[in-house]
């Protein structure tokens, strides 16, 4: 709005609701920013990145170092995953004895971390170590035991102490797990670590890495209760991520 005042000189009015509209608007955007912060979506969460189950039992096309996988949606952990295409790593839970998937009747066994839970966590990857299993128990593992004749368990394996961890010694790193031998349903020597009991860790874990192709590893992970059944564990794994991969012809 436009007047003139003395002299004839030219006076505009500032329109009175601009200065409370650049407020109000100032206000929202803060607001917006402050919502996001606290309850929106993360950076990981956007990508993927974030554990989330899904009831979807839709094979998802995964390609690890070359070797292609049909896995069930419902297998999967990270959303990421399920966008299919090639991966370094892909990461499955499954509900053992069933090995059956993700169900929402089933949720507190998948997402809780029970010191009994019945979930195995599966992990498919891209090879990164030269050596084989068999060439990690001869050259890493045995080297750092502290009696090579070990010890016979009840259930078939051959328990393996580790060496002590010291100050201002170098160690291995497996100073607080234990280490299993055992052989496998194809007769080779296979390797089992178990976290020792302690109380700062709620459910010790026991797990196997393997090779199942020339660039591609799979490791399993089961709870420590039952470590008694490594050997089904072992075999039924194995037989559930080969029948991931599609059938030919």
């Amino acid at each position: 709005m436009t007047n003139y005042g003395i002299g004839g000189e030219e006076v505009r009015r500032e329109s009175s609701w601009r200065y409370p509209l650049g407020i109000f608007l100032a206000t929202l955007v803060l607001c917006a920013i402050f919502l996001y912060y606290y309850v929106g979506p993360s950076v990981d969460e956007l990508g993927g990145n974030v554990p989330s189950p899904a009831i979807s039992e839709e094979p998802i096309a995964i390609s690890v170092s070359g070797i292609d996988f049909a896995i069930p949606a419902n297998y999967t952990v990270f959303p990421r995953d399920r966008r299919g295409g090639a991966r370094d790593e892909v990461w499955l839970y499954a509900l053992w004895p069933t090995l059956s998937g993700y169900a929402p009747s089933r949720r507190e066994d998948f997402i809780e971390n029970a010191a009994d839970t019945r979930r195995i966590d599966i992990l498919i990857a891209a090879r990164t170590s030269p050596f084989s299993e068999r060439e990690r128990i001869d050259i890493l593992y045995m080297p750092q035991t502290i009696d090579r004749r070990g010890a016979r368990t009840p259930y078939g394996l051959i328990k393996y102490e580790f060496k002590e961890q010291r100050a201002n010694v170098p160690t291995s790193g497996y100073a607080d797990t234990e280490l299993y031998l055992g052989e496998s349903a194809d007769k080779s020597v296979i390797a089992l670590f178990c976290f020792k009991d302690r109380e700062d860790i709620p459910g010790p874990e026991c797990w196997r890495e393997m090779e199942i192709a020339p660039n591609v590893t799979l490791t399993y992970r089961f709870k420590r209760p039952y470590l008694a059944e490594w050997r089904k564990i072992d075999t039924d794994v194995i037989s559930f991520v080969d029948g991931l991969k599609p059938k030919k012809g």
